[in-house]
């Protein structure tokens, strides 16, 4: 069995329970012969109403299982690619910092192509940027006003096939986000 899940004590305050309960819960639902969803679905009536932000909960308690089952690592997803983000707080408009960020990019992203043209939109509270990059890569750069003159800037990458090509884009995201 893997080692517990480092967000196991968050998930046994919010759902006021031990991690033992939870367990059986997700246990009596299938467990490790059910899919990622099926536990969820399973899960997801028992905190309605009893949890706030349940469905944000019970996401991270189902991937906190399977981790623990050893189905998957830290930052896998359940079709077993990888994500990572990476932020910083950075002075600037959010408007502003997503052209500045669009503008250092040529037709590489971490010498990896760019598969068809980037993409960019804003909502009431962020700015956003998105492409599509060779092997099934995806990335976003969001960014959100914090405060006065402040802007959260979070660079997230995801659809990566290893833990290995997960650090690898940490550190790229960690060193292009200081260039903002």
């Amino acid at each position: 069995m893997a080692t517990r899940a480092a967000n196991i004590e968050s998930i046994e305050k919010a759902f006021g329970e031990p991690w033992a309960t939870t367990r059986g819960r997700l246990e009596d639902a299938g467990g490790a012969s059910a899919s990622h969803k099926e536990l969820a679905d399973a899960l997801y009536p028992q905190f309605e109403g009893v949890v706030d932000k349940h469905g944000w909960w019970v996401q991270g308690a189902v991937i906190a299982y399977e981790q623990e089952i050893g189905r998957r690592v830290p930052g896998q997803r359940a079709d077993g690619t990888f994500d990572v983000a990476v932020s910083r707080t950075i002075a600037g408009d959010r408007s502003e910092l997503i052209e500045e960020f669009a503008s250092l990019i040529d037709d590489t992203l971490n010498e990896v192509a760019l598969d068809g043209d980037p993409r960019t939109s804003e909502t009431a509270k962020r700015s956003f940027w998105r492409a599509n990059l060779e092997g099934g890569i995806k990335v976003e750069a969001a960014a959100e006003a914090k405060s006065e003159g402040k802007t959260l800037f979070v660079l997230t990458t995801s659809k990566l096939p290893s833990p290995e090509a997960l650090e690898e884009w940490r550190a790229f995201g960690k060193d292009f986000l200081m260039q903002l």
